[in-house]
């Protein structure tokens, strides 16, 4: 990893570096991609990001999509998105099964069941766990 890398988390490193026919190779130029900055969004999700990964890497190799590449890789208003480009209806749908599984996974911690909530003016999917330990005031 080189010193412009170090915002990526080790753990969305390891995912993009493991699919290149998704995330192309590094380095990632801030220029071309927001995958510069990784994955935004908590690493409840990674798991669910990963099996997305694998099965992209899959329909991009099947399909001979040459073109396909993420761009970026967010929370939004609570929902996961996944912005690619040169996909197929495919890799569309794949995205859309994902979006929807992480619509009812918490992004801190992946359990199921969890649910979209404002948190502190903050939307976020969050289980009643995660909720009321994000909540909490440090002291």
């Amino acid at each position: 990893m080189t010193d412009k890398d170090h915002y990526i988390t080790d753990e969305a490193l390891r995912i993009m570096e493991r699919f290149p026919e998704v995330y192309g190779r590094p380095p990632w130029s801030v220029k071309k991609t927001s995958l510069a900055w990784g994955f935004s969004c908590g690493d409840g999700w990674y798991p669910l990001i990963a099996r997305l990964s694998a099965d992209l890497a899959a329909i991009v190799r099947e399909d001979g999509l040459t073109r396909f590449r993420a761009q970026q890789v967010k929370q939004k208003l609570g929902g996961l998105r996944f912005y690619a480009r040169g996909g197929n209806d495919r890799t569309t749908g794949r995205i859309a099964q994902a979006q929807m599984e992480a619509a009812r996974t918490c992004e801190h911690c992946g359990t199921q069941p969890a649910e979209k909530r404002s948190l502190g003016g903050w939307l976020t999917t969050t289980c009643d766990a995660c909720a009321d330990r994000l909540l909490t005031p440090r002291t």
